[in-house]
């Protein structure tokens, strides 16, 4: 791979990597509590309405959990900085 492919790949992979860790995917939506007396304490002020324990647990989940597009953007940006470094230190080939 001449040396401006490898250039070309890895500012690639940066900008897609960081447009992974910059991009923030919509999480699950908020459920209105059926029975009103037994909510997770939190209110949508959206709907205007508390909402329910298990809708609450599943929102916590996705925010506290793995952040999946971070970690793929991260794996990305670094695979560009190797090919980027790989095309620095690389002598070129006489053909």
């Amino acid at each position: 791979m001449t040396r401006s492919r490898l250039f070309a790949l890895a500012a690639l992979l940066i900008v897609i990597g960081v447009g992974l860790m910059v991009w923030e995917p919509e999480g699950p939506e908020a459920e209105c509590a059926k029975d009103p007396g037994v909510t997770s304490g939190f209110v949508d002020e959206e709907k205007g309405c508390p909402i329910s324990i298990e809708s609450y647990n599943r929102i916590r989940e996705a925010e506290s959990g793995p952040q999946w597009d971070n970690i793929g953007g991260l794996v990305l940006v670094v695979g560009g900085l190797t090919a980027g470094v790989v095309g620095l230190v690389r002598k070129p080939r006489n053909g």
